[in-house]
């Protein structure tokens, strides 16, 4: 099959879910069929790592692209003006008419039996796409982060703006997805989202994925009442998560284990909001890293606070997949099927987390038998190579649909 393939944003590092998902199902379909990947390229940051696209594509298109500066004036008088827009901020920041060029002019060559747009935010870029199937690969119902952050808001100011981005995000989600031939989503919970909100009836589903053989566990490394969490710390849902947890369920947890530690392991954390958590104590941020197995591995529990967001997480899988007891929102492992009791262990409020993660740490028996039952689970369902072939099935059915 022949596969002009859109990641608006470059895929390397992978050290994003997003990222993560999309490197690894091209990295499969690389091998049996001939992708074209465009991406923007920020120079120089993304040069080292340009020689390492071909294991993702047979062809690679870069478009020259400049990241604004969040702590730049013009960034925040861009934002006041995307506001007034009646399109959701993070299209139009997303957007680059280079990069839509790009795409059209490939396009238009004939040579491609399909093209999948990776993210709803890069969809402005696929609309005078003529004569071709095309999918969308929605990682996310995007709809339902800027609601769930609207719920979770107490300032009047953040709660409107949130309002406002919920609403515009419906209707453009919608109408977006609509523009195309078919939608994979992330979990069966997504697509019947998708149905409910938008009618949508051409929805399909993949599982989430992870490296089986790169996750693998490490006996023996554990640290005594070390509580670790790992994700983008440039993404807001992290964000609120990690506060939530240090503010809220970390003082519940040290009445009963007062030595808890809770670490944060992910890119871009808010010097703001480390600052706040560093009064909390006990509380470690670690920025980048390259590799978050050692992290992982020194865990007693691996936590997912997480209150908002949309799609599935993997990092839940990658814990699994290394053996480790996982305590999560039921938003956290969202779409992910997992019954509470027997690969995981669910909490909602701070003191309902506050006590299953009590209990875990006081048992190690039972830890181990959820990190092995969650092992088993990933082994048997969730590696990458599953995950692909799903994919190019659903791909298969866009281009010869009978």
């Amino acid at each position: 099959m022949r596969i002009l393939f859109l990641s608006q944003r470059f895929l390397m590092p992978m050290d994003t879910g997003g990222k993560i998902r999309t490197g690894n199902i091209l990295k499969y379909l690389s091998r049996d069929n001939e992708i074209t990947l465009i991406s923007n390229v920020e120079e120089p940051k993304d040069t080292p790592y340009l020689p390492e696209m071909k294991n993702f594509c047979s062809r690679f298109i870069p478009v020259p692209w400049k990241e604004a500066s969040r702590s730049h004036p013009l960034f925040h008088l861009k934002l006041l003006f995307q506001c007034l827009s009646h399109h959701p901020i993070s299209p139009l920041n997303d957007y680059s008419h280079a990069l839509r060029t790009a795409v059209e002019k490939e396009a238009a060559t004939g040579n491609y039996d399909i093209a999948i747009c990776d993210f709803a935010q890069s969809a402005l870029m696929f609309h005078n796409i003529r004569g071709l199937p095309t999918l969308l690969f929605q990682h996310n119902v995007e709809s339902m982060i800027p609601k769930r952050h609207y719920l979770q808001a107490s300032n009047p100011l953040a709660r409107l703006f949130w309002w406002l981005q919920w609403k515009k995000w419906l209707a453009y989600e919608g109408k977006e997805m609509a523009r195309f031939t078919r939608v994979i989503a992330v979990s069966e919970t997504d697509r019947d989202t998708y149905r409910e909100l938008y009618g949508s009836e051409h929805v399909d589903t993949i599982p989430t994925g992870t490296d089986i053989d790169f996750f693998a566990p490490q006996p023996g490394k554990e640290e005594k009442n070390l509580l670790v969490f790992c994700g983008s710390m440039d993404w807001l849902p992290n964000q609120d998560a990690v506060e939530f947890f240090a503010t809220d369920v970390l003082p519940e947890i040290r009445k009963s284990t007062p030595d808890a530690h809770f670490l944060i392991v992910g890119r871009k954390p808010a010097p703001a909001l480390v600052e706040k958590l560093a009064k909390e104590g006990q509380v470690t941020f670690t920025g980048w890293v390259e590799d978050t197995r050692p992290y992982l591995a020194r865990a007693a529990i691996v936590v997912v606070p997480i209150r908002i967001g949309g799609g599935t997480r993997m990092k839940i899988y990658e814990a699994m997949a290394m053996g480790k007891a996982v305590v999560s929102t039921h938003i956290g492992a969202e779409g992910l099927g997992l019954k509470g009791g027997e690969t995981i262990a669910y909490g909602d409020d701070a003191q309902v987390l506050a006590k299953q993660i009590n209990t875990l740490l006081r048992d190690q028996n039972t830890r181990t038998i959820l990190g092995d039952a969650g092992r088993k689970l990933v082994e048997k369902h969730y590696s990458w190579q599953r995950v692909s072939m799903s994919f190019k099935e659903n791909c298969d059915r866009v281009v010869s649909p009978a």
